[in-house]
């Protein structure tokens, strides 16, 4: 793997996994964000996913499947509070 590939991916996890401590924030002390930002960024992830998948782009596919899934759990995890 070419180093500009490496740092892609590194960039991926740090920017698609920073819902993570939200998830654990809604699940164990009852603090959620606003429903309304989840649910434009699961919008916003959905038009980038089409854009990545029409432009065969895998990094971007990628990110944007982890980051729909990790929004979702949020979704998930702020309505069943």
């Amino acid at each position: 793997m070419k180093a500009h590939d490496l740092i892609g991916y590194l960039g991926l996890a740090f920017l698609q996994f920073n819902c993570i401590p939200a998830i654990i924030a809604a699940l164990q002390q009852n603090q959620t964000t606003p429903i309304s930002g989840v649910i434009l960024s699961i919008i916003g992830l959905s038009c980038y996913l089409y854009n990545s998948i029409k432009t065969q782009n895998t990094l971007y596919t990628i990110g944007n499947i982890i980051g729909l899934v990790g929004n979702c759990i949020l979704l998930i995890a702020i309505l069943l509070k």
